[in-house]
């Protein structure tokens, strides 16, 4: 789901999900190994960049030639520039970073950042520099790609509650958002898209050139004008109708772009929650795990939105099938299970992290998981993940007349003739067919905004439990589950507005380790997670009760021998780690 990168970096291209992106995952999981093993990274390295860097880096480094440029996101030590403004600190920064040949590309205070383009060939004495803290690379970020109000309960929202997100903001960090005649407002015409930010460098406006955003924003509020009238069969109709948006652009027209454009978004949206009342933040993009979330620049980023009050909502990833070939009768309909396959920022354990579920044949109670969506624990630090999972496959929403993925995938545009009574000769396309967690994301998000219309007064915490706790608990076909691939189960709109449960600590998406029978567990004893609790005591639950009594994998069990707590041997694939097209995702365009 990528197109050409910009601004200096290698390009990279659309292709079907394969043996590559495989291949990175397995690349990272050997270079962890390697680290518990032997405490540094494999092969050996004696400089400095490896004990400040994330995996990228390195890595990176390996292919290229001296004189060429690597994009980083430098975490500086604070307690350097003590007793000086954040101002004056950057600038005695920049300059040291400069006299290396070293360009500034952003300032990122949000997290303490700076975003930088730097010669190879300086790396090591880029990480020499007493205030740089840690490295992360300025990796390439990527989209991950009308059962969705009654599957949800989105309906039932707005029959028997009244609710259709009026007077909340939603932020959409995405390709930009294309002005459809579905987000405006029906009794003034006003557009419901509050403000326009463009992240992008180089770029001239904010307005989608790619399609991405604008369908993930009409599956949050789209309100269906385009196709609502006696002339018409069906109407396309988002999660919460009359909510207000905010378009953040930080992909380009092909669905790319780089971290630092992503962390820009979410500084921008804290800067203004107060001023346009921003309360939901959707992220339908990621990009490998390549270190802990404490340390990825994305992860911390998205933290200081979630503890702002922002609700961030982010995709799993549509990185699910294990095998690039089907084989008949194997797990995942035949593709096989990835473990770990879950991606940044959806690692993080306080963000609501969606899978992506299918309709099979109309009857909710047959939806499937998709193939593609990913599944959890997250790399690294074993957190249990997605939270949860929403309809997310073929799903009908607002269409970008000429834009990059109409080029990609013309089968996809919506005829007239299917949702509308005779159409008239000339009758332009509204709506457009994607598939993919990024889909099933913003149904999340509309439902968040949903609850806090309800209840203005939520914290994100609180909604995070409630969507969980409330979810609908669901099986394979077999009667098996697994909570690393569809959390704590399916989500339920009226449910979850029924729910009067209250978080009294974060709400944390706990980590899992393996005992030393090799069953893998909750770890009931994580710092992160509270003593023996895992949301607090007497609070939304006890530990373990969301997951089932007794049982978080039920019978389907999950354990060290076949999992990624195991040997090198189930990673040990990396003979095209160095490929340039390692970060190659596909847009889900029908979708299975």
């Amino acid at each position: 789901m990528f197109g050409s990168r910009t601004n200096g970096r290698q390009p990279f291209y659309s292709s079907q999900q394969d043996r590559r992106a495989r291949a990175w995952r397995n690349w990272t999981c050997v270079c962890l190994l390697s680290v518990a093993l032997t405490g540094t990274l494999l092969p050996a390295r004696a400089d400095i960049v490896s004990d400040k860097s994330d995996l990228f880096i390195p890595h990176h480094l390996r292919t290229l030639q001296r004189t060429d440029w690597i994009h980083v996101i430098l975490q500086l030590d604070s307690s350097e520039g003590a007793g000086t403004s954040l101002h004056k600190q950057f600038r005695a920064e920049e300059a040291q970073i400069r006299s290396l040949g070293g360009e500034v590309l952003q300032r990122l205070p949000v997290i303490n950042a700076l975003a930088v383009r730097i010669p190879a060939q300086q790396v090591n004495q880029l990480a020499s520099l007493p205030f740089v803290l840690h490295m992360s690379e300025d990796v390439p970020v990527r989209k991950h790609d009308d059962f969705t109000r009654i599957h949800t309960g989105a309906d039932v929202a707005l029959q028997q509650y009244g609710l259709d997100g009026t007077g909340i903001t939603v932020a959409v960090l995405d390709s930009g958002i294309y002005p459809h005649q579905d987000l405006t407002n029906p009794t003034n015409g006003a557009s419901r898209i509050l403000a326009n930010v463009d992240c992008v460098p180089n770029t001239a406006n904010a307005i989608d050139q790619c399609g991405h955003g604008t369908h993930v924003a009409g599956i949050i509020g789209g309100n269906g004008s385009a196709s609502t009238g006696s002339q018409f069969s069906h109407t396309y109709m988002g999660i919460a109708p009359k909510v207000n948006l905010i378009n953040v652009r930080v992909l380009d027209q092909n669905g790319s772009g780089a971290v630092s454009n992503i962390i820009a978004g979410v500084q921008w949206c804290i800067a203004n929650q107060a001023a346009y009342n921003i309360r939901v933040m959707n992220m339908s993009v990621g990009h490998p795990v390549g270190e802990s979330f404490a340390q990825d620049p994305l992860d911390q980023a998205v933290e200081q939105a979630w503890k702002a009050g922002i609700v961030v909502v982010c995709a799993s990833g549509n990185n699910g099938r294990q095998n690039s070939v089907f084989t008949a009768g194997g797990a995942n309909e035949g593709w096989g299970i990835s473990y770990g396959s879950v991606e940044v920022p959806g690692n993080d354990p306080y963000v609501i992290t969606v899978g992506a579920m299918k309709n099979l044949d109309g009857v909710h109670t047959h939806d499937a998981v998709a193939t593609y969506s990913s599944r959890g624990p997250s790399l690294v630090d074993h957190t249990l993940k997605p939270d949860i999972v929403a309809p997310g496959n073929q799903i009908v929403s607002l269409y970008l007349p000429g834009g990059t993925l109409e080029g990609e995938m013309p089968s996809n545009v919506v005829s007239p003739s299917q949702y509308t009574i005779n159409p008239p000769s000339g009758a332009q396309p509204q709506y457009f067919i994607l598939s993919g967690t990024s889909m099933a994301t913003p149904v999340v998000t509309g439902a968040v905004a949903l609850m806090l219309q309800a209840n203005p007064s939520l914290t994100p915490d609180t909604i995070k439990g409630r969507l969980m706790m409330t979810s609908d608990k669901w099986n394979f076909p077999d009667g098996t589950t697994d909570s690393c691939t569809f959390g704590t189960g399916y989500l339920n709109i009226p449910a979850a507005l029924s729910c009067t449960a209250m978080a009294t600590q974060p709400s944390i998406s706990p980590q899992l380790i393996t005992t030393s029978s090799g069953s893998v567990v909750i770890n009931g004893t994580n710092i992160a997670c509270g003593t023996n609790a895992i949301w607090g005591t007497n609070a939304l639950w006890g530990l373990n009760a969301i997951w089932g009594t007794n049982a978080i994998w039920g019978t389907n069990t999950l354990s060290a021998s076949n999992s990624i707590y195991a040997d090198s041997s189930a990673w040990s694939d990396d003979s095209a780690a160095a490929d340039d097209s390692i970060y190659e995702e596909s847009i889900l365009g029908a979708g299975e």
